[in-house]
């Protein structure tokens, strides 16, 4: 009585837990959705509108278009002028420089550096007119400024053959053509200087010649030549984005009662951008005293999407509803993609194709089977769709690609089906994603090629299953395909030392779970959890491994030594309890213990019970010391397992191989096991165990077939 009551709460408390977690994610989901007016009307461009004739509800502006927004920015970078600033002490330094060289080039002529002295014609010092030229060349291109880089002037659009020069907190706009480099700088002197030298020439006297043909082949411009314009990245990119930033977003304006579109006008490219304008406005204005209904409709609406949740689960699932971890799951899961998707679009973050929303069915599909998987795939996309733009076309993206994988892929347990489930992904979001842009612009070269750039990226983050699938499992206690096949693997620890030390119950264990693997598959499971299951369901027997037949080497038996029957009784029965520590030791998942816990049920150690009954006639109540303590299977992959480590090792036994007997053993141990209750836990059917009796018999007649003798 006591522990009924015990019982009684426990339930009520966990149903309680349950509701809250509901009332939970419910909360949270209201909370974060943006609240604003959903634009009412559903339209394409191309289409004809289908609603009622369009009047403006009230004064808006014509938005742009994000490609005409697009072409203007390209347009503004393209054309934004550069800004440099100006070294004036660079000029200082080498125009000094350059006096100083020359002074000492006229040391070497005549001794002095006085370029006053002699060589005058016409009263005027030709040494000083050389020295001028020079120095006014050299000043020149100071002046006009000298840039270290030629790309900054290599503009062929004609709008931006300008820059703005920074000198001395005053900025000037000069040409490009205006403008040196080092390279031009030396060949503009050298020029500038040569053709001083061809005017004066023929007006020159014998030593200014001399002077000239000895000076002039000494004079290296690259000396005093040195860029005193440097480009001033901040500046230009601040009028850059300043320049960005003062488009406009908008393109003229529609009155208050002007007409929009009448009921059966084809939607042009026009139109389109004015209906997109009015929605857009209509979502982003303040709604005021409307807020109260928007909200209540918003909370209506998803009350009735988890109101769907919970009677699903409660209704088609109840293995898993009543199951607290696995309602936590789910709820967290669509509580979590509904509020990314939320923020993304609330704050902008970044394009809403970029998230990867097919990660909520491939996780489901995982943790839980593929009709649970596409239910909650459609709860996702209904929901998500509600606050995304373009509410049908959105949801029609998501949830054709989301449904065409979980029904091409029956399992994503391999990194290989995980990279084709990929590139699956993206073909049907292109092919989905080009039918709506052909539908609205009737011209190819109208899509907009970056989304499908956007929804690659998204496709290759569907590789991140594997490790959210890992933290899941760790998180909620929970088991997927990928960790079973993992587990499966006859390399693991356990299983080697389950080979090493005893190769007769590894081999046993080997065959159960071939057996189970396609007794589940055949009837509906999960094979992977029934192999996994299998292979571990003996593992208790590392403890005595002699005590068990098939271990036993040369007729040896250790029961024929401890001849009590009780005794061996209690070794065999220990294997399960001493499995399930083996178990924990190594830390396999509870859902495979319970496998190594309910592989006997509550059936008796047959053969040392009535061996027993034979030397104690009066003590049939002695029973429960030869009955396993169970409990029964919990599910049909662990009363598969049961049937098949029960037939397995009752048809070595068998003397004479043959359909009949074969035949006879299957249905005997499994009837007995259904007399006995076993599988009342389970939702196995009559048509499951029939079933299940066929393929046992089928296969063990491969096993055991007739082989030709070979000759001697």
């Amino acid at each position: 009585m006591e522990k009924d009551k015990k019982l009684s709460l426990l339930g009520t408390w966990t149903t309680i837990l349950r509701v809250l977690l509901y009332v939970i994610a419910y909360t949270i989901v209201i909370y974060a959705i943006p609240k604003e007016g959903k634009f009412k009307y559903e339209y394409q461009k191309g289409s004809p509108w289908k609603h009622e004739n369009l009047i403006a509800p009230f004064d808006f502006a014509i938005y742009k278009s994000d490609k005409e927004l697009e072409d203007e920015r390209q347009n503004v970078a393209a054309t934004q002028k550069k800004y440099f600033n100006k070294n004036n002490e660079v000029q200082l330094i080498n125009t000094e420089k350059f006096l100083h060289d020359f002074n000492d080039l006229l040391y070497e002529f005549n001794g002095t550096r006085d370029s006053s002295q002699d060589m005058t014609i016409k009263g005027k010092n030709y040494i000083h007119d050389y020295r001028n030229t020079i120095y006014s060349l050299l000043s020149a291109a100071y002046t006009n400024g000298i840039i270290e880089n030629e790309k900054y002037i290599n503009q062929t659009d004609e709008n931006s053959k300008v820059i703005f020069v920074i000198s001395e907190n005053i900025t000037s706009q000069k040409s490009i053509n205006e403008i040196f480099t080092p390279k031009t700088a030396y060949i503009y002197a050298k020029e500038g200087l040569g053709n001083f030298l061809k005017d004066k020439y023929k007006k020159l006297s014998e030593n200014e010649i001399l002077f000239s043909q000895k000076i002039t082949p000494k004079i290296d411009f690259n000396k005093w030549i040195e860029p005193n314009l440097t480009f001033d990245e901040n500046t230009t990119e601040k009028v850059l984005q300043d320049n960005l930033s003062s488009i406009s977003l908008t393109r003229g304006v529609v009155q208050q009662g002007q007409r929009i579109i009448y009921q059966g006008e084809v939607v042009n490219e026009e139109e389109f951008r004015i209906l997109e304008s009015l929605r857009r406005e209509y979502e982003q204005s303040d709604i005021g005293s409307g807020y109260t209904y928007i909200f209540l409709g918003q909370a209506v609406i998803y009350l009735l999407l988890f109101s769907l949740i919970y009677f699903f689960l409660r209704t088609f699932r109840h293995e898993f509803f009543y199951q607290t971890k696995y309602s936590a799951l789910i709820l967290s899961l669509i509580t979590t993609f509904i509020v990314l998707m939320s923020l993304i679009i609330k704050y902008n973050w970044f394009n809403i194709w970029l998230f990867p929303f097919l990660l909520l069915p491939i996780i489901i599909k995982t943790f839980f089977d593929t009709r649970t998987g596409l239910f909650f795939h459609l709860i996702a996309s209904v929901a998500t769709g509600f606050i995304a733009p373009n509410s049908f076309e959105y949801f029609v993206m998501q949830f054709i690609p989301g449904y065409f994988l979980l029904i091409a892929f029956e399992q994503i347990n391999r990194r290989g089906l995980l990279f084709r489930t990929s590139l699956v992904s993206f073909v049907i979001y292109a092919l989905v994603y080009i039918s709506f842009e052909l539908m609205h612009n009737g011209i190819p070269s109208e899509i907009n090629w970056h989304t499908l750039v956007y929804l690659s990226i998204n496709c290759l983050l569907l590789l991140l299953a594997y490790p959210l699938i890992y933290a899941f499992e760790k998180l909620f206690g929970l088991l997927s395909d990928v960790s079973l096949v993992e587990l499966s693997d006859s390399n693991r620890p356990l299983l080697r030392k389950l080979a090493q030390d005893a190769p007769g119950t590894f081999q046993h264990c080997m065959q159960v779970a071939n057996l189970a693997e396609s007794a589940i598959f055949k009837i509906g499971g999960n094979p992977h959890l029934a192999r996994a299951g299998a292979l571990y369901h003996d593992i208790g027997k590392l403890h005595a491994p002699m005590y068990f037949v098939e271990n036993q080497v040369n007729n040896i038996n250790p029961h024929d030594e401890l001849k009590d029957n009780l005794k061996s009784a209690e070794i065999i029965i220990n294997h399960v309890i001493k499995g399930i520590e083996l178990a924990n030791k190594y830390k396999l998942p509870k859902q495979i213990i319970d496998f190594i816990r309910t592989h006997h049920g509550t059936t008796q150690v047959g053969y040392f019970y009535i061996n027993y009954i034979k030397e104690h006639p009066e003590a049939t109540s002695d029973i429960i010391k030869f009955t396993y303590p169970g409990p029964r299977p919990l599910s049909k992959e662990g009363a598969v397992v049961m049937m098949a480590d029960s037939i397995e090792a009752a048809s070595r036994s068998l003397k004479t191989y043959n359909k009949e007997n074969i035949s006879n053993i299957v249905d005997n141990i499994i009837n007995k096991q259904i007399e006995q209750k076993q599988f009342d836990n389970t939702k196995l059917t009559f048509k499951d165990i029939d079933t299940i009796k066929q393929l046992f018999k089928e296969k063990l007649q491969n096993i055991y077939h007739a082989r030709i003798e070979y000759p001697k």
